[in-house]
């Protein structure tokens, strides 16, 4: 028998070193085990497979949505009504220029003006039809986002609060804050990219979201715009929201979304008294304003004689979200470190996006007290891999 390389003794002590740092950093007086649904963001039931109801006495049943996933919560108090594959991470559409809108409104002035580029003008899919050196108000461009989902007025928005990088990275921070966790974005305008996913959850966050900013409800309520055109000339664009124009009891809108990749996508927010529900549906296999309606109504009927499947979660607090960052930062490092060829667990990939544009890949960030086990966690992960990487260069490789 070979005796063991100093490297692999070098390497199996630092793991047993940083597993020794976690047991140490993570323990403490006994913890309690974590509450039920826990175990996922906005609860355990959201990670079962099939749709998922409580129903209680008097309840209807579910009615037939014909959708791949979605979320039904109640948009004031968070509780989900009803759901299917909650998490399942699929390609959003255009429902992400949600998150987009949610990111660049703090950053700009409605009244203030923007200069569309070729490079607007010129985008792939939908347009509201900028033209390349013409002035338009922020508020154009939002109308020009939100009515007929114009791929050009999300990259000038984009470039408007800066740049389109700055203002990817902003939306994937902004996600994390929000704990979207299966929500990663890549472009401005939700145009199939590889690796460009959300969530039926994470979209119902973000139509939440949108209910802290009247400015953004305004728009995405408005059925008909009059947009700038050619000259002194406007045209009038008009909502995709079906839902909307047909005059839904209570209908405020949100957003449409439609890709080859993935299928039709939809958030609705609907207000009837003192009660605003929120529904996000992806991979619809039916009319989007079929199976939000659907949804809602039975939502509204019903929404007294159910007991919640889950909740939207709240934003992480400053801490929290701080200690999120730095563990995202240091995954990164250590992915960097692993880059030239060292091998992995093979566990934490993430798996590729297939034609329906899934993935199985879990949610980013933990629910509840768990945030702070995963960020000792990478940290400590990170430190083995700095020390493995120190040592790899004298490793001697058996290929026997």
């Amino acid at each position: 028998m070979q005796p063991r390389s100093r490297t692999a003794l070098t390497r199996a002590s630092a793991i047993a070193i940083g597993f020794g740092v976690l047991t140490t950093l993570a323990a403490g007086p006994a913890a309690a085990d974590p509450p039920a649904g826990q175990g996922a963001i906005g609860g355990a039931q959201l990670s079962a497979p099939g749709r998922q109801v409580n129903l209680g006495p008097g309840a209807a049943p579910l009615p037939d949505i014909w959708a791949e996933s979605w979320v039904l919560a109640d948009a004031k108090t968070g509780e989900i009504l009803a759901a299917k594959k909650a998490h399942l991470q699929r390609a959003p559409a255009s429902t992400l220029k949600t998150l987009t809108a949610l990111t660049v409104l703090p950053q700009v002035s409605l009244d203030d003006t923007y200069v569309a580029t070729a490079g607007d003008a010129n985008t792939y899919g939908s347009r509201v039809g900028l033209k390349a050196g013409r002035a338009y108000t922020i508020r154009d461009l939002f109308y020009g986002l939100f009515l007929p989902s114009g791929n050009d007025a999300a990259l000038a928005l984009a470039r408007a609060s800066g740049s389109v990088p700055e203002t990817l990275n902003q939306m994937n921070q902004l996600a994390m804050r929000m704990q979207a966790g299966d929500t990663v974005a890549k472009n401005p305008s939700g145009l199939d990219a590889p690796g460009q996913l959300s969530s039926a959850y994470d979209l119902a966050l973000f139509g939440r979201a949108t209910l802290a900013h009247p400015e953004l409800i305004e728009v995405a309520s408005t059925k008909r715009y009059e947009f700038p055109w050619r000259g002194q000339r406007t045209r009038t664009i008009y909502n995709e929201n079906r839902l909307l124009l047909s005059g839904y009891k209570g209908m405020v809108g949100l957003k449409t979304g439609y890709t080859t990749n993935a299928g039709r996508t939809f958030i609705g927010l609907a207000q009837r008294g003192d009660r605003t529900l929120v529904v996000a549906l992806m991979g619809i296999h039916e009319a989007s304003a079929d199976a939000a309606r659907k949804a809602l109504t039975w939502g509204f009927r019903n929404q007294a004689s159910v007991t919640p499947v889950g909740s939207l979660v709240d934003p992480l607090t400053d801490e929290k979200f701080a200690a999120a960052n730095s563990a995202r930062s240091l995954a990164v490092n250590v992915e960097a470190n692993f880059a030239d060829g060292v091998p992995d667990s093979g566990g934490g990939a993430p798996q590729s996006v297939n034609a329906a544009g899934v993935t199985a890949t879990p949610t980013a960030i933990l629910a509840g007290p768990w945030w702070l086990l995963a960020t000792i966690t990478i940290a400590a992960l990170g430190a083995i891999a700095l020390i493995w990487q120190r040592h790899k260069s004298h490793a001697v490789i058996d290929r026997r």
